[in-house]
């Protein structure tokens, strides 16, 4: 190891060169330009930003598609405040990033002076671990910390908070390696053969998969236990995709907003509900789990965070993939009875019907039928495509009728339900997941909370889809004031001409007013090199009748 001393400011490139970070996504400032020039000399691709927020949630896609924490790197003050809800978001929504924050020299730590504040108490309250270094030798080691525990089960976002001073100042500590997060075993053999004796002799089984159950390997292991079996699967919004097509027959729907979907349907009807990574903040479990009696099985790599409705049978903390390639031999073969197979036949098919209604109406003289807008867009992407969702009624949309067959493939924000991430989110994935069909899909509100990063997508020659399923308000708030009070207040906005923004970008834009235009618009959208943005004005008057099956509070 060279103990040669150097800024601290190259100990972290030198760390982030260790934690194969491919890109560094921020924004400059007076008291981080240490770091940014050491980045010149290190390996990961500085991606500039247009604002702070975008940039944190570009980096929390980058962990959510990789599992390798993504990197913000920010300056102090208000380049520091502007993370709070992308941090927030990732922490909530379990994507692991390292936030690396200047700060005013130490000096003047306390003082009111320019810039200064209290970064690690803000920043405190938005992620799972803060280090303010104080000490130049403390800087390799506060970052190892950070990227280890982001990555750390659950995972989340952390922060180093790096004064300017102790940023240009001499050490000779460095990292050797990047200490990786140790794994687990599987849960212990009795548990598991205890867990396997009471899916067996359960009459209507049913696993729901949720956020921490689509990693690779734990969705390849799923896979191997439901092949030879007749158990069907429900999924999270943070769970999508989890099954693939070949297996698509143990599908029965995502759980998430609504009461009485097919997936609900199925979790009342068990009798034993397996677990795999779920976690409450995806769906309450007072929303599926009514019956307290019911036996659960916990099978994830945290502890079961017990509630009323909530309290495991049996609990399999551990490696979640090696639990469950453990489970399968014992599980082999089994078969429901025909009353429980007849069952999920039925809301299997609930699940087309669905599909098939929305695709009968296709447009009406207000706009596209949303519905039918999102199934086309199903019907033309391949199954390796990536899809990120933005809140707003179309997310109401794309959680219904969208599926998919890949884990981490079609990304929602359904643990804060921030508004914008869908754009950011698309071009981290662009860059990570090149070569294949990249989407985005927003209302109007949601695009121009971060369209500013059309630049960036655009400096960055990246290629990729952005939808925006127009209808010129906040219509998500809307049909929810209207159910509440019977009229709106705050929800109108104004019109834009979309295809002159994208222009001055330097995207293609596109306006479709019909279904057929859309369809034709979406093929030309999806084999032109560079960003490309299709405004569809989309009819959301029967909203308000799709809001009756909402949970109450279902948006926050």
């Amino acid at each position: 190891m060279d103990t040669t001393p150097v800024r601290s400011a190259q100990r972290v490139v030198e760390a982030l060169d260790l934690a194969g970070v491919r890109y560094v996504f921020g924004i400059p400032g007076a008291k981080i330009d240490a770091v940014f020039d050491a980045l010149l000399d290190g390996s990961a691709e500085l991606v500039v930003c247009r604002h702070e927020q975008n940039a944190a949630f570009m980096a929390a896609a980058i962990g959510r598609l990789t599992g390798t924490p993504g990197v913000v790197l920010v300056t102090s003050g208000p380049g520091t405040s502007n993370l709070a809800t992308g941090l927030v978001t990732a922490t909530t929504e379990q994507d692991p990033v390292v936030a690396i924050c200047g700060a005013v020299p130490r000096d003047q730590r306390l003082k009111h002076t320019h810039q200064s504040m209290d970064a690690a108490g803000l920043l405190g309250t938005v992620t799972k671990f803060v280090g303010e270094v104080d000490v130049p030798d403390d800087v390799a080691e506060t970052v190892a910390n950070a990227f280890r525990l982001a990555a750390t089960h659950p995972r989340g976002a952390t922060a180093v908070v790096l004064p300017a001073d102790v940023a240009a100042a001499l050490t000779a500590a460095a990292l050797t390696t990047m200490p990786t997060v140790p794994r687990m075993g599987p849960a212990p053999t009795a548990d598991i053969t205890r867990a396997a004796e009471a899916v067996r002799a359960a009459r209507s089984p049913v696993l729901l998969v949720g956020d921490r159950g689509s990693d690779p390997e734990v969705t390849a292991a799923l896979h191997r236990l439901i092949a030879d079996t007749d158990l069907p699967v429900v999924e999270t919004f943070q769970g999508a995709g989890v099954l693939s097509r070949e297996l698509e027959t143990h599908y029965l729907g995502r759980v998430g907003l609504f009461r009485n979907q097919p997936g609900d349907v199925v979790l009342a009807r068990a009798d034993v509900v397996i677990t795999v990574g779920y976690d409450p903040v995806e769906y309450d479990a007072a929303l599926w789990n009514t019956d307290a009696t019911r036996a659960i099985i916990h099978i994830d790599a945290v502890p079961a965070s017990i509630d009323n409705h909530y309290q495991p049978a049996v609990e399999l903390p551990g490696d979640i993939a090696g639990t469950l390639g453990e489970l399968a031999p014992l599980l082999s073969g089994l078969r429901l009875d025909a009353e429980a197979n007849s069952a999920t036949a039925e809301q299997r098919d609930r699940l087309t019907t669905i599909d098939e209604e929305a695709r009968a109406t296709s447009e009406s003289g207000l706009g596209l039928n949303p519905a039918a807008v999102v199934l086309a867009l199903r019907d033309n992407l391949a199954d390796d495509a990536t899809v990120a969702c933005d809140v707003g009624s179309n997310y109401i949309y794309m959680a219904r009728h969208f599926r998919c067959y890949r884990p981490r493939h079609l990304l929602f924000s359904n643990g804060q339900q921030t508004l914008g991430v869908a754009l950011p989110w698309a071009i981290a994935a662009a860059l990570v997941r090149p070569g294949t069909q990249i989407v985005s899909v927003s209302g109007d509100g949601g695009f121009l909370f971060s369209a500013q990063e059309l630049e960036t997508a655009h400096r960055l020659g990246v290629t990729l889809t952005h939808i925006i399923l127009r209808d010129d308000t906040y219509d998500m708030v809307a049909f929810q004031e209207v159910m509440k009070y019977g009229r709106t207040s705050g929800i109108q906005l104004g019109s834009y001409d979309t295809v002159s923004y994208a222009a001055a970008f330097g995207a293609h834009g596109h306006r479709a007013n019909s279904m057929a235009e859309f369809v034709s618009t979406l093929e030309t959208a999806l084999a032109e090199p560079g960003v490309s943005i299709i405004d569809a004005p989309v009819d959301y008057s029967h909203n308000s009748d799709l809001g009756q099956l909402l949970h109450d509070d279902a948006f926050h």
